[in-house]
Parts: C-alpha cells; structure tokens; sequence
C-alpha cells in the first residue's frame, strides 16, 4: 500500500527545496562577483556594454584584470605618483574630510586622480567646487572608475581628462529616503536637490544632457560614457 506524505514531510520538502535554490542563486552570484566572471563590469567603453549593472562596492584589482576587490566604505586621500588621490565610496561627511586632508596636508600636486563609484550627491557637488575653487585638475586614470555621483568630482576640475582604461558612468540620483515626510514635501526636496545639481553643472561648463542620461538609468543600472560623449557633454576638456 502506497504512504502518503505527512504535512511535516512535505513542509520538509518545500523548506528543502527553497534552501538549495537559494544556494544555487549564491552560488551564481559568487560567480559573477569578486574573482570570478563579470569581466565587462569595469571594461572600457569600447569592450563592453554601454549599460551595465551598478555595484559599488567593487573595483578593478587592477588594469586588465578579471577579479576585482571591495572598493573602501569611504573616501580615502593620498598623493602618489605626482596626484592626490581620491578612492573609495563617497559617503556623507567626506567633503569636509576632503577639506581637513587638504588643510592639514597641503599637496603641492595639482590634480585630483578619481577612482570612485560614488555615492552622497551632496559631498560629491562640495568637493567639486573645492577642486575648482583651488585650481585642481581632475582625471581618471587606467583602471580607474568614476561612476554615480564621482563624475560631479570629475567636473569640478579646470582641466579634465579620462584615459582609455578609465571608466565613467552615469545614473539616476538617490538622494536618500526621509520616510517622515508626506510624499508631496519628499517630492519638493527630490526637485530642489536636482535643481541644485543643474546650477553646479552649469557652473562648472558641463552640459546639461548629462542629467539626461543619467535620468534615463535606473538607479541599479549604471550608463558608461564614451569618449566622445564626455568630449560632446564638456566633461573631458582638451
């Protein structure tokens, strides 16, 4: 005579299966991460899509390189190699870092090398205008990513550049969520914060299509520049 299956057993099966299809989805992840595939995550323009899933807490291990490694929580500053260097996540507070590291350090070197997935919009536009005000070139190196929020840093430079290894990107802004507010003020505050955004580009030259095709990018996704988009937007100068 045929059992049939207890309503414990068949709970056993279902909770079974959601654990190894949830160890499946691990594992594929842990593929396309860290070590392991997704080589066109940071590729250049020229070898890879021009719209590419948004991780900012990677970077390139190095130029050319297939693995990758975290990219720092927040920002940190150091002069190497005749720049000051600026790496990692911008995280809220780390434009008046940005300032104490100057004062404190007093770089005689005159450009700021990015490699940068972005973050606080905010910082982002008060950095930039302290590259400007002090005269600051900007540049993003090979192997270098300036994607999100890091292109406002970008553009704060009086003379910009991006070489073919660097990786400039784009998306809609998150200007974090303030679940106080009633939806119509969070609206208010989500327009003025753009509208701020507008006047620094125009301030620093840029070209306002730049909010275009960041607008057009889901905040998950990232859209990598070309060349010839950032010379076209004013983002690269020369």
């Amino acid at each position: 005579m045929k059992r049939l299956a207890t309503p414990q057993g068949a709970i056993r099966a279902v909770l079974l299966s959601q654990v190894l299809l949830a160890g499946a989805i691990v594992l594929l992840d842990l593929r396309a991460s860290p070590g392991g595939a997704a080589p066109d995550l940071f590729a250049p323009p020229a070898q890879g899509p021009s719209v590419r899933p948004y991780r900012p807490d990677l970077r390139p291990a190095s130029p050319g390189a297939p693995a990758m490694r975290p990219m720092p929580d927040r920002l940190e500053f150091a002069v190497a190699d005749g720049a000051i260097r600026v790496m990692g996540q911008i995280a809220p507070g780390d434009a008046d870092r940005f300032l104490s590291w100057l004062d404190e350090t007093r770089p005689a070197e005159r450009r700021v090398s990015l490699d940068s997935s972005g973050g606080s919009v905010a910082d982002a536009l008060a950095i930039g205008r302290t590259i400007r005000g002090a005269g600051y070139d900007t540049e993003v190196g090979d192997g270098g990513v300036c994607m999100s929020a890091c292109p406002y840093i970008l553009a704060g430079g009086t003379e910009r550049r991006v070489t073919a290894g660097g990786v400039v990107g784009v998306h809609q802004h998150d200007f974090g969520e303030n679940t106080f507010l009633p939806a119509f003020m969070a609206i208010r505050d989500l327009q003025r914060s753009q509208a701020g955004v507008l006047d620094y580009l125009s301030d620093m030259g840029i070209d306002l299509r730049l909010m275009s095709l960041a607008l057009r990018t889901p905040p998950e996704d990232i859209t990598v520049l070309t060349p010839r988009q950032m010379q076209d937007l004013h983002l690269v100068t020369g």
